[in-house]
């Protein structure tokens, strides 16, 4: 075969990009895009199933890449499904998280400020009791290992890495669920001081889930069922159910108090969207819905919204929108 055409061949599957101690390489399969990245620290591995939501990844240590660092599955959006482990160079395993089921398990004796870890989150476990009630802990609420420690010089650690210094300050953050729907991520996020008491703050993008309920019994009364049942009276139309969808948000009132929200869930149905499409320059697709929000504690109706989310990119940037009103 000629030179030039196993070269050519090659680049096709392979592109390899150096900069420094860093390097990407990409190869296509007929099944799978499977990229490998080097850096000063990790040798990555990372498999994309092109037919399934399925991201298999592997990372090891680039100093001796027999040793694991860490591997797993996801899915493209990078939500870490089942059980990872971590292990330091030293081959000591450093914990095992379960995505599917919310435990992580440490390794004690890599973790001297473990046991005040654990303390302080029973004081703010004990918080979503108070202020809501045992019953919705148990159904709505599991707690999110992604939290973070700081002191008085700034950031310590998080709930899996090994904290060197004794933290002064603790955020801890929470998913919450209705009774039928997926976790939503960062409902609920506390902030104790290193006596483990909660501290207000207005500006703190962690301060956030603590909401008066009038409701006798505190807990979530809606689910996507009964709440599409209800929007049907208000104007939804359901003949294609794959245009409906859910989500529950935190609405914040920006004040340092206590109470500074309220829980909303809506049920959104897509209507229509308009392209903007450009070989070159900035492109834009608006996707339009309409909203039909609840009070989850009562399973109340609310209101019904016209909104918006817009989507632009170009070349090297691009973003979506939250969702906007659509005047």
């Amino acid at each position: 075969m000629n030179t030039k055409i196993i070269i050519s061949s090659i680049l096709i599957l392979t592109s390899l990009s150096t900069f420094g101690q860093f390097s990407k390489q990409n190869i296509e399969t007929d099944s799978s895009s499977i990229e490998i990245i080097k850096n000063s620290v990790y040798h990555i591995y990372e498999e994309t199933y092109k037919n399934k939501d399925s991201v298999w990844r592997s990372v090891h240590f680039i100093k001796d890449t027999t040793r694991l660092h860490r591997e797993g599955w996801s899915t493209k959006s990078d939500k870490y499904l089942g059980v990872w482990k971590e292990y330091n160079f030293d081959r000591e395993l450093m914990y095992t998280r379960d995505y599917d089921n919310a435990t992580c398990e440490i390794n004690k004796n890599l973790y001297p400020f473990y046991d005040l870890l654990e303390k302080m989150k029973l004081k703010a476990d004990s918080l979503i009791i108070f202020t809501y009630s045992k019953e919705f802990f148990e159904r709505h609420v599991r707690f999110d290992f992604n939290c973070a420690t700081y002191d008085k010089e700034g950031y310590v650690g998080s709930w899996v890495e090994p904290i060197e210094r004794k933290p002064t300050r603790f955020l801890f953050r929470y998913q919450v669920k209705l009774s039928t729907s997926e976790w939503y991520d960062e409902m609920i996020g506390i902030e104790l001081n290193e006596n483990g008491e909660y501290i207000p703050n207005e500006g703190v993008w962690n301060n956030y889930g603590f909401e008066k309920v009038n409701s006798d019994s505190k807990t979530f009364k809606i689910d996507k069922n009964k709440a599409i049942e209800i929007a049907k009276s208000k104007g939804l139309q359901v003949n294609d159910l794959s245009k409906v969808s859910e989500f529950l948000r935190w609405k914040k009132f920006k004040k340092p108090e206590f109470y500074n929200g309220q829980f909303k869930y809506y049920i959104t149905e897509f209507t229509d969207e308009i392209k903007d499409i450009k070989e070159e320059g900035r492109s834009r697709i608006i996707y339009k819905y309409n909203i039909y929000s609840f009070d989850p504690w009562t399973g109340e109706f609310i209101e019904k919204k016209k909104m918006k989310r817009i989507r632009e990119w170009e070349k090297n940037s691009g973003f979506t929108s939250d969702l906007l009103p659509d005047e």
